[in-house]
């Protein structure tokens, strides 16, 4: 699959965004921007596991998200990534999220200041709905939300 060079979010992706933000203000936390290389690679990702059947952090080409997010024209060093499956609405991701330890640190995470997401959809797969949410550390070209 190929993403275009100026993505844009959906409304549950946009909601997701929002909410990630909205989760991050109640912490003391400040809001993320929306990084096009991040979201293109996201949405990759979503894709990729919706269309593999695979949930999974290692893409359809054996990468870690590292080095799937360099390949999306992401390079400063701090990088992270959420994955979350079988939800259809942002609200039930992020509470995946919310509700696991090492997810929610992500989503807190002092360092970040970007963020991109996106998600798909195979009814012929294990889980149905697919997200991706990637993060970084530095502001690159964004987007609105």
């Amino acid at each position: 699959m190929t993403t275009t060079a100026n993505p844009t979010l959906d409304a549950q992706e946009k909601a997701l965004c929002r909410a990630i933000n909205a989760f991050r203000a109640q912490n003391g936390k400040p809001a993320l921007k929306v990084s096009v290389a991040l979201t293109r690679a996201a949405e990759w990702m979503s894709h990729d596991m919706a269309n593999h059947d695979n949930f999974d952090h290692v893409d359809s080409h054996g990468r870690e998200f590292e080095a799937r997010l360099e390949a999306f024209g992401y390079h400063p060093e701090t990088k992270a990534e959420n994955i979350a499956a079988g939800e259809s609405s942002a609200a039930a991701a992020i509470a995946q999220w919310k509700a696991s330890p090492p997810h929610r640190a992500i989503l807190l995470k002092s360092s970040l200041k970007v963020m991109g997401v996106g998600r798909a959809r195979n009814v012929d797969s294990t889980f149905d709905w697919y997200w991706t949410a990637d993060f970084g550390g530095t502001v690159t070209k964004t987007m609105p939300i």
